[in-house]
């Protein structure tokens, strides 16, 4: 990830995940840096990161539990603060029955889609500790989605149900093979063929859809796959780019 440099940004976008927090210095819709940091520990990154800057707009995606020690300092260090949840206002429409359930990084990553893609039918994966599946529709409404495990998840989840599989953390450039002839390499195989086939299913059942992968694991799992995807790596940013464009005015 590239530093902060000297260029002065207006504009703090937040994406706090799981295992990972990131961060776009941005003026206006130029981003001048991104930086990366613990999603366990995001107030300490974010104080080292954002120092004393004082910022026209930050907008804050987050999928963990309230922090309102985080929230005091983002609210110090902004003109205005938007929280994404369910009810923020942006370019997509949520047929959803719990919008306040939505998860933010869903919502901003779906917006980026629909910004990136006017007027298609879309499929949205994003890869992170869960993998998600959203449903967007031409007229740039989200109508549902489905979520399951995440890569990272099912290896641990072997390892901490079971007294003997070992936990294993492939290597990102490690070949994959169709089946294992060790235990490493069943539990590989087994975890990996497991997604690429559940890939493989979504996309055969969505042709008439326009696929996109995003997230930590999007190009990893989209070399897997004899397919070609399109895969934008910072599509959550795209759309909190969008939703600070509201807030501008």
């Amino acid at each position: 990830m590239s530093k902060p440099t000297n260029q002065v940004s207006n504009r703090l976008l937040i994406d706090l995940g799981n295992t990972r927090c990131k961060v776009a210095f941005a003026n206006n819709r130029e981003v001048i840096s991104v930086l990366s940091g613990d999603g366990a520990a995001p107030l300490p990154f974010l104080q080292e990161a954002i120092k004393d800057q004082i910022f026209d707009i930050i907008v804050f995606s987050s999928v963990q539990r309230d922090n309102p020690l985080l929230r005091a300092f983002l609210q110090e260090r902004a003109r205005k603060l938007v929280v994404v949840d369910g009810d923020t206002p942006t370019v997509l429409r949520i047929n959803y029955q719990t919008p306040d359930r939505l998860g933010a990084d869903r919502l901003a990553a779906d917006v980026g889609a629909v910004v990136c893609h006017p007027g298609e039918d879309l499929l949205v994966i994003d890869f992170g500790t869960a993998i998600t599946f959203d449903y967007i529709n031409k007229d740039r409404e989200f109508i549902g989605g489905n979520i399951s495990l995440g890569m990272q998840m099912r290896f641990k989840a072997l390892h901490h149900f079971t007294q003997g599989l070992p936990l294993i953390e492939p290597e990102p450039d490690e070949p994959i093979p169709p089946y294992g002839i060790d235990t490493r390499g069943n539990i590989t195989a087994g975890v990996v063929q497991g997604i690429v086939h559940e890939l493989e299913g979504y996309i055969a059942k969505n042709q008439d859809r326009k696929i996109i992968f995003t997230g930590g694991d999007a190009i990893f799992f989209a070399k897997q796959l004899k397919t070609p995807i399109f895969v934008d790596y910072n599509l959550i940013f795209t759309g909190l780019f969008e939703i600070a464009e509201g807030y501008a005015a």
